[in-house]
């Protein structure tokens, strides 16, 4: 009697030290939980990476927009070198020449800019001008002369920027010039090289947008809005949120990894 009730003790502690077939299966578990984590981390490392290079380059655009206004003359000017710069011109717009920025709001509100080249005094040479937004409804050639009321010379203060290109082929395209289209009224984007073709004068190789002189009431329309974000974008929270996701990931596994060792203690001790 002795003898037979310890035999089925006898089977299940040698059951207990035979390989266990989930052995294998949780060693590549913890591979790939391993392999994840790490991935998350790397993502959350270069997320903060990101955000550094943002913090520079506001510090690099506040640094420019600190610097004593440049006086435009007429003189080519190096792009890179005044990009983000802030700058004066005196001269007189030229209407005939004006066109329009598509796809702008301001508030939620659809509208476009209006750009107008300023024929710089004393100089051959003109400064094309974002004078700011207007609603959409009054975007047609013959209701934007309500807005040339700036005649004769005129200052016009702002910040400099350079000409913008297509970001890729999936953003819409600007139609080409041509023998059945001398003249381009509404663009999707500033390119300077292409607005030039259909301007009868040079254009400085940067353009100006308005911006509301300090101390001066904002003027409605065309609203001045110049583009200037510094923003720190969602760097920071990407990167809290994939160092979240690598600890709850890690430790649910551990959670799961000890319930699975109790579970088999439990039933080894039965």
């Amino acid at each position: 009697m002795i003898h037979g009730a310890s035999h089925p003790q006898k089977q299940r502690r040698a059951a207990g030290c035979a390989p266990s077939p989930w052995r294998g299966r949780w060693l590549g578990a913890t591979l790939l939980v391993a392999l994840a984590a790490a991935a998350m981390l790397t993502l959350c490392v270069w997320q903060l990476g990101r955000l550094e290079q943002r913090r520079a380059a506001n510090a690099e655009i506040l640094a420019r927009l600190e610097q004593p206004p440049l006086h435009l003359d007429g003189k080519t000017l190096d792009p890179e070198a005044v990009n983000l710069r802030r700058a004066i011109a005196r001269g007189i717009y030229d209407y005939d020449q004006e066109i329009v920025l598509r796809n702008r709001t301001y508030g939620e509100v659809p509208g476009v800019h209006l750009l107008v080249p300023l024929r710089i005094s004393g100089s051959d040479a003109a400064v094309l001008v974002d004078r700011g937004w207007i609603p959409f409804e009054l975007a047609d050639p013959a209701q934007r002369s309500t807005f040339h009321n700036a005649i004769g010379e005129v200052e016009v203060q702002g910040i400099l920027r350079v000409s913008q290109v297509r970001s890729s082929r999936l953003s819409p395209a600007d139609p080409p010039l041509g023998p059945d289209r001398s003249r381009l009224d509404a663009w999707f984007r500033v390119d300077l090289p292409r607005i030039q073709e259909q301007i009868p004068y040079p254009l400085l190789p940067v353009y100006l947008e308005e911006a509301t002189p300090p101390g001066s009431a904002p003027r409605w329309l065309p609203r001045p809005d110049p583009d200037i974000r510094l923003d720190e974008g969602a760097h920071l929270f990407y990167a809290i949120q994939w160092a979240a996701f690598a600890l709850i990931l890690l430790g649910g596994y551990a959670f799961f990894f000890q319930a699975h060792v109790r579970a088999g203690k439990a039933i080894s001790n039965a």
